[in-house]
């Protein structure tokens, strides 16, 4: 564990954070690991964490009316899923689950929300790497598959 503890500030999410804030920061993270076809979270349940891809491939799906559109997209190091744990109403806007083996740095949202709250900077500094993650995202975003489902 203590490894990619060591690795945080690699992460671009974590960039610009002194030694202090790097060290509170890792108060509210863990390490965990997935198997093949984990559920990481659901659309619509309440968004309690924050993850940073370590390693391996995930699929979001998210509904739109009745359709259910599945976006598949390359897992980089250090990409952050799971963003709306740090904004109200903090719940899952997809769903996500690992495609393969994968490693995740799983951070508790609402410690990281009171992490914001007692250091305006940390708040400043990685909500501002959230905001240029997601607008990157939005750039390379491809609709691989599309899958009608009707509900009711």
């Amino acid at each position: 564990m203590n490894t990619q503890f060591k690795l945080l500030h690699e992460y671009p999410l974590f960039k610009g954070l002194n030694e202090a804030q790097m060290q509170a920061v890792m108060q509210v993270c863990r390490e965990e690991c997935f198997l093949p076809d984990a559920t990481l979270f659901s659309e619509g349940e309440a968004a309690e964490e924050v993850f940073v891809l370590v390693d391996g491939r995930v699929e979001e799906t998210f509904t739109v009316d009745e359709a259910k559109l599945t976006l598949l997209r390359p897992v980089e190091k250090g990409e952050i899923i799971g963003c709306p744990a740090l904004t109200p109403p903090f719940r899952n806007s997809c769903s996500a689950r690992s495609l393969d083996n994968i490693e995740v740095l799983a951070i508790n949202a609402a410690g990281l929300r009171r992490l914001f709250a007692e250091d305006c900077e940390i708040a400043r500094i990685i909500q501002q790497h959230v905001i240029e993650a997601l607008l990157a995202r939005l750039g390379k975003m491809r609709l691989i598959g599309l899958e009608t489902v009707r509900t009711g």
